[in-house]
């Protein structure tokens, strides 16, 4: 399932560089919507869940989730912008503990806020242990290191800041990886603005490595002057331009200080147009090679198709074997939306099918029992490395090969869960006033895992978590111990 780059279109937009000046026209001014338009669209949006949602109180009772609505329903006592009514909706949304559900910022709002001045943290962010950290220093203050512990910004203190943030963020079950990790991944500068402020400066405490405590307010580090402007570059045709894409999402390679080791890198499952002779090429070699291990790096992959995970499966589970248990449905056709192909809410039925027993299933050739190739079938030591970034396709790929094949899981707990998902189809609801839109999956896909801990994503066999230093030092921690553990 696609997912990962969805998740950006929900933020508050007030982050990055600044890239734009004030003094730019606007083209549209946010909104400011009555009481009745936000109890409206409050209203709507626990219609669509309560209808739609496969997994809705998986993880979060239902007396719970109603008293969530309730609460936020008495907080719209007067009107709001969609600046401030997003963060009520979306931590609501987020208490459903699903990754692929979360609301995002209307049309005509994103392209208002492209406008607006925008600012960043001089600095990136390691969380580690609810702490926060430096680990790239962008800006003029040369004491702001790498590993210095940030203890406030603003006055507001960071184990207060975190968890509020995390609030904002929709994840699977209970784990905090996926929301540490999208938050390190440049993001902690809009979910803070969102919640505190967008400035140019921001007052930090900090820890030195020594343990001295110290006030800064650090500047930007002055962009790089250029007498000359780059030479445009020069355009790609389709065929490189698939080449080049294709290379960023799958590479193998056969490093030298791991002796008959082959290294298959996966950013995504979102390469379909060459996964069947990809796959097919890798495995042919790594026989020709006589590769005694396979380390697949699933480390940030968000996941994509599933037929992509099925497919290399193949390879790696020597018998029958099942990637999707189950995907079942709770409606084939939501009510708010239409069966009729062009209409805006448009949904294809045939993508859901009832069965014999009443129950409705995706209709898709990835579930239920398939079939191993029996050439250059992989019979050696395999090892996944995961982090809080390995979702969906990609977290399931993980859970249901070790439940049914040995492997050695290395790095941290994945952001999906162990026992599967809500996804398998995602529609994108308008909510009727605001025009926010909620990203909805409709099926709730398991692994083959037989005994998942509720709430908990895959968990690694041996946990590696790389230092603030060892980050900015572009340091893979995670092969280093790979490196050290002994085969067995």
């Amino acid at each position: 399932m696609h997912h990962r780059f969805l998740l950006i279109a929900g933020l508050s937009v007030f982050s990055g560089m600044y890239r734009e000046t004030a003094s730019k026209a606007l083209r549209y001014a946010p909104n400011l919507y009555t009481v009745p338009q936000l109890q409206a669209d409050l209203t709507f949006l626990r219609r669509v869940l309560e209808e739609v949602h496969p997994g809705l109180y998986c993880y979060t009772p239902k007396d719970s989730l109603d008293l969530a609505f309730t609460r936020t329903a008495a907080q719209l006592t007067h009107p709001l912008d969609e600046a401030a009514f997003w963060p009520l909706l979306q931590s609501l949304v987020a208490r459903v503990h699903c990754g692929h559900t979360r609301l995002q910022h209307s049309a005509s709002y994103r392209i208002w806020a492209r406008q607006q001045p925008r600012y960043y943290f001089p600095f990136t962010v390691a969380i580690r242990q609810n702490r926060l950290f430096v680990v790239e220093n962008q800006s003029t203050t040369a004491s702001l290191r790498p590993g210095t512990e940030l203890l406030s910004i603003d006055g507001h203190a960071t184990q207060e800041v975190l968890p509020r943030l995390r609030q904002l963020i929709s994840a699977d079950g209970y784990g905090m990886g996926f929301q540490n990790q999208e938050l390190e991944a440049g993001f902690f500068d809009d979910y803070y603005a969102t919640l505190y402020e967008a400035k140019p400066t921001h007052q930090l405490t900090v820890r030195d490595s020594t343990g001295q405590v110290q006030e800064l307010t650090p500047l930007p580090r002055p962009a790089p002057f250029t007498s000359s402007p780059a030479s445009p570059a020069t355009p790609l045709t389709p065929a490189e331009a698939a080449t080049r894409r294709l290379a960023r999402l799958h590479t193998v390679r056969y490093p030298t200080n791991l002796p008959a080791t082959a290294i298959l890198r996966l950013r995504s499952f979102d390469y379909e147009e060459d996964y069947l002779a990809f796959h097919a090429a890798t495995f042919a070699e790594l026989a020709n090679r006589h590769v005694k291990q396979l380390v697949i790096d699933l480390r940030g992959n968000p996941g994509g198709n599933n037929a992509l995970a099925v497919d290399l499966l193949k390879y790696l589970i020597p018998k029958p074997f099942v990637l999707t248990k189950s995907a079942e449905a709770r409606v084939v056709l939501p009510s708010f939306m239409s069966a009729v192909a062009g209409n805006s809410t448009y949904f294809d039925t045939t993508q859901v099918r009832r069965l014999p027993n009443g129950t409705l299933t995706q209709a898709s050739a990835t579930l239920g029992q398939h079939q191993p190739y029996h050439q250059h079938q992989f019979q050696g030591r395999v090892v996944l490395l995961v982090d809080g970034d390995t979702f969906s396709a990609a977290s399931n790929l993980a859970a249901s090969l070790r439940a049914q094949r040995r492997v050695l899981i290395m790095g941290q707990e994945t952001g999906g869960t162990e026992a599967g998902l809500n996804g398998g189809v995602i529609s994108r609801v308008e909510l009727p006033n605001s025009r926010m839109v909620l990203q909805l999956p409709h099926f709730r896909l398991l692994t083959a895992c037989k005994a998942p801990q509720l709430g908990r994503g895959v968990q690694p066999d041996v946990e590696v978590v790389a230092t603030p230093q060892q980050v900015a030092s572009r340091t893979d921690a995670v092969l280093a111990a790979l490196e050290a553990t002994p085969r067995k």
